[in-house]
């Protein structure tokens, strides 16, 4: 039996069209891909939006690496990115032999949120999160029934609070490092016990703020990173297009340069000519004249070349 292998990977979309001519041309690459994948007992899913493609392909390692070759070399795809690959222990798209997904508002939203959070570099997505996109979205969109989820383990119904572990917590987030106190410092007993209508610390309210804080940081960060790629791509397409201006320019200038040396050597040859017959002439019409007579052929091929 075959080792199952599974490969993520996700590509520039290079599609251009209206959205009815996108449609019929999604519609071809979907059955395309059905009937060959069929052949190759390859399974998985596919969605693209107008900025990128994203799909899993599972099956047969060697089904997998030809039905991912031919994906390479099909021009509507770009900057094709391995996100993951390798051996897998059984099939996640078994009923499909290429399921179509993310047409609905909510998996478009999920692809752009993935999209962002790499700062939209295809390198950086997270190949276990495009993964579990799929497979989320092919069990919602197509009706399949849902894997069942692990639950989280339960928490020790007797577990006391770590006070070191959130004072340390607290002092870490906190500008200052200063932590409320919760005990007395002359025999260690709560302030909560002696006086039950002082209200309890509730470290949760502060580190809430500050991990606010800490995501709209964040945000912002990714936004300028965004930024940052956007001006670098522009950067280098404005390049390419002066390297290209470039390079036309060389070619016009050497073009120019050997049309000059074609023409430059007919018309050495035509001034040989032009002195052989000259002095042919000469030769006829004075046949024991001095050499002084008239234009001599080195003459002449001296006045045609210059």
């Amino acid at each position: 039996m075959s080792e199952l292998y599974r490969l993520v990977y996700a590509s520039k979309n290079l599609l251009h069209g209206s959205e009815a001519e996108l449609t019929a041309i999604v519609g071809q690459i979907l059955a395309t891909s059905q009937r060959n994948n069929a052949r190759s007992d390859v399974t998985g899913a596919l969605m693209f939006n107008a900025g990128a493609f994203a799909q899993v392909l599972e099956g047969p390692r060697r089904g997998v690496e030809e039905t991912f070759e031919r994906i390479q070399c099909d021009d509507r795809h770009g900057d094709v990115t391995v996100l993951q690959c390798g051996p897998t222990e059984s099939r996640s798209f078994a009923n499909w032999s290429m399921a179509f997904v993310g047409q609905s508002a909510g998996g478009q939203e999920q692809f752009s949120r993935l999209a962002a959070e790499s700062g939209f570099d295809l390198a950086r997505l997270d190949g276990d999160a495009v993964f579990a996109m799929l497979h989320e979205l092919v069990l919602e969109e197509e009706g399949l029934p849902r894997a069942p989820r692990t639950a989280p383990p339960a928490e020790p119904a007797a577990r006391g609070l770590d006070v070191a572990q959130l004072r340390a917590e607290m002092a870490q987030l906190r500008p200052d490092g200063a932590v409320p106190q919760t005990a007395s410092a002359a025999d260690g007993t709560s302030r909560a016990a002696t006086d039950r209508n002082a209200p309890r610390p509730h470290p949760i309210e502060d580190i809430a703020p500050a991990k606010a804080a800490t995501e709209a940081a964040l945000a912002v960060l990714k936004l300028a990173l965004a930024a940052e790629r956007q001006r670098t791509s522009d950067l280098r397409t404005e390049i390419d297009g002066l390297q290209v201006s470039l390079a036309v320019s060389r070619d016009q200038r050497d073009a120019l340069r050997i049309e000059r040396d074609r023409w430059a050597g007919r018309a050495r040859l035509l001034a040989a000519a032009m002195a052989q017959e000259a002095g042919d002439a000469q030769t006829a019409t004075h046949p024991g004249g001095s050499p002084d007579a008239g234009i001599g052929a080195g003459d002449a091929a001296d006045i045609l070349a210059a």
